[in-house]
């Protein structure tokens, strides 16, 4: 009988967890650095060094095209590049980025990729 009303009692209990909203990933602070200093250096992803076909020295060479899905980390070519899944291999090259490099990027696009 204990058993059948301890289920009772937490088959009623529903909790969804709160989740604290993340600070906002600024572009210019945040994101742009980590590109510069791991992407867009001289023969990989800049414009003007071997990288012309997928330059991502700026905001706008990073949203062009199907870089990023604002408000979809796991669509945009970006972030499925970074995290070991793009088609060409994990980028960048010379190693991967860290968890917390990563994730800053993810929260980036899933915050709609702002230009701030």
């Amino acid at each position: 009988m204990l058993v059948i009303a301890s289920v009772l009692i937490l088959a009623g209990c529903s909790h969804t967890p709160v989740i604290p909203a993340s600070p906002a990933v600024s572009f210019s602070k945040d994101v742009q650095p980590l590109i510069i200093a791991n992407c867009s250096m001289s023969g990989c992803h800049n414009s003007a060094g071997g990288g012309e076909l997928f330059p991502l020295a700026t905001y706008s060479d990073i949203a062009s095209g199907d870089m990023i899905v604002p408000g979809n980390a796991k669509s945009s070519r970006l972030y499925q590049a970074i995290n070991g899944g793009g088609g060409d291999g994990s980028m960048p090259p010379s190693g991967s980025l860290s968890n917390d490099d990563i994730l800053l990027i993810y929260l980036w696009i899933e915050q709609g990729a702002k230009n701030n």
